[in-house]
């Protein structure tokens, strides 16, 4: 899970060349996460000290709050973390009245993240994490 999440938040470019530069440098020899770290970080071209802080060396859970306006074409999706702060891609699916649906990552990396989504239809629901794919606890 903690690699999916870091693939959504690096993208997939980037997620498998890192992959790639691992398998190719450590091939045959012993590796370590701090070396897994250094080949995600060399790609991507920033520091992931946070996300592996939170994600592989602690065991707390991101605690955030979610809420949502509707705009007559957007959908205005805002994150608030509450405590730590950690880097993690939430989905969010905005489900229409013609029963159609799009889903949406947000890459939730501050302590406030809002995204201005372009809807293209009349707005039924807006549901944050529905696929379960962000270990989050959702708080009021």
């Amino acid at each position: 899970l903690s690699l999916h999440m870091l693939r959504l938040l690096i993208g997939d470019d980037v997620f498998f060349r890192s992959i790639r530069r691992y398998y190719t440098t450590w091939r045959f020899r012993k590796a370590g996460t701090e070396d897994l770290k250094r080949a995600f970080e060399t790609e991507a071209g920033r520091s992931l000290d946070r996300y592996f802080d939170r994600w592989i060396y602690s065991s707390s859970l991101p605690q955030m709050k979610f809420s949502y306006t509707t705009e007559p074409n957007a959908v205005i999706a805002r994150f608030e973390q509450v405590g730590e702060i950690f880097d993690v891609p939430v989905t969010v699916t905005i489900q229409y009245a013609n029963n159609t649906s799009i889903d949406v990552v947000v890459p939730v990396t501050d302590q406030v993240v809002e995204l201005r989504v372009p809807t293209t239809s009349l707005v039924r629901s807006v549901e944050a994490n529905r696929d379960a794919t962000a270990p989050v606890i959702f708080v009021k």
